[in-house]
């Protein structure tokens, strides 16, 4: 493998449209090579700065050609899902001490110590999954998957991107969120409320991105915007590890845990999950309620590149 240790600077000191996608995989990568064996929490920081570098993608869709779009693309997804168990394990664990925390009282009489165990002995196997004994690893594997990322965005595809393909890249992040928000409004199942969060998430991202200045900061518009997403994001995240812990708690595996335990989650997960879809459909309809064209011309549009 190539030399981990890059410096972010150097390798975002080139054509400024680079900067925005190869700033954020250089986070990720950097994340990744802390000391071993790598924390959860650099694991975790690893896969939101993976997030940020989806969504710089996707605000320069059309300054590249598909074929670039789409390598570049499935790579940065690639390497996510090398993450993801680790993710999966620890979210279940927030999921079902959220629950607890919130319902201590309901759940007093309640023996969950068997379950807690099988929880966490599902986060001790993923984190093994990350660092195998004489095989190469899936942190390997991600980060051999990032280097290549840097690499695609140093060929001409990117070195030839105009700035205004920002604004249309808005658009479209912001258009599909619309869209997954108007089909999980119609549909409100476990798989559309997922992909809304995902197309929140990737709003949420570019407009960080795209406002990180202080002047941008302190545009009334654009902190609405910021704020409204990051609390529909988290509602829709919570709702979606209520729905996995109910998923993962029905598998086979948790057989030996008594029924009436499971039966008592699931009285406690449905009414939770129907009061933060409730409150995420309340706050979508505010953030999803301009045109992309509208969106994008009152909210304007200062990169990172030329905002310090």
């Amino acid at each position: 493998m190539k030399s981990a240790n890059r410096s972010i600077q150097s390798e975002t000191a080139g054509h400024p449209a680079e900067k925005l996608l190869r700033t954020s995989v250089g986070e990720a990568l950097e994340r990744l090579q802390a000391p071993q064996p790598i924390s959860d929490e650099a694991i975790h920081d690893a896969r939101k700065a993976l997030k940020k570098a989806r969504a710089d993608l996707r605000l320069l869709q059309d300054g590249m050609s598909k074929a670039t779009y789409q390598a570049e693309n499935s790579g940065l997804r690639d390497a996510g899902r090398f993450l993801s168990p680790l993710r999966d394990a620890r979210s279940l664990i927030e999921a079902f001490d959220s629950l607890h925390d919130r319902y201590i009282d309901e759940l007093q009489e309640v023996e969950l110590a068997p379950l807690q165990k099988i929880l966490r002995g599902n986060l001790v196997k993923a984190r093994r999954h990350l660092h195998p004994q004489g095989k190469s690893t899936a942190l390997e594997n991600c980060m051999r998957l990032l280097e290549g990322s840097l690499d695609l965005a140093k060929q001409r595809d990117f070195s030839s991107i105009n700035f205004s393909t920002i604004d249309p890249g808005l658009q479209r992040i912001y258009r599909k969120g619309r869209k997954a928000y108007a089909e999980a409004k119609t549909g409100p199942t476990t798989e559309a409320l997922h992909e809304w969060r995902k197309q929140v998430k990737y709003l949420l991202n570019a407009m960080d991105g795209l406002h990180s200045s202080k002047r941008d900061r302190e545009r009334g518009k654009v902190v609405k915007i910021l704020k409204r997403a990051d609390r529909l994001a988290d509602y829709l995240g919570d709702d979606h590890e209520l729905a996995m812990l109910a998923q993962e708690t029905a598998r086979s595996a948790y057989a030996s845990i008594d029924g009436d335990v499971i039966k008592r989650l699931d009285t406690l997960i449905a009414p939770r999950r129907a009061k933060l879809q409730k409150r995420a459909f309340r706050l979508g309809k505010k953030l999803y309620d301009e045109k992309p064209k509208k969106f994008t011309k009152q909210t304007g549009v200062s990169v990172r590149s030329t905002s310090g």
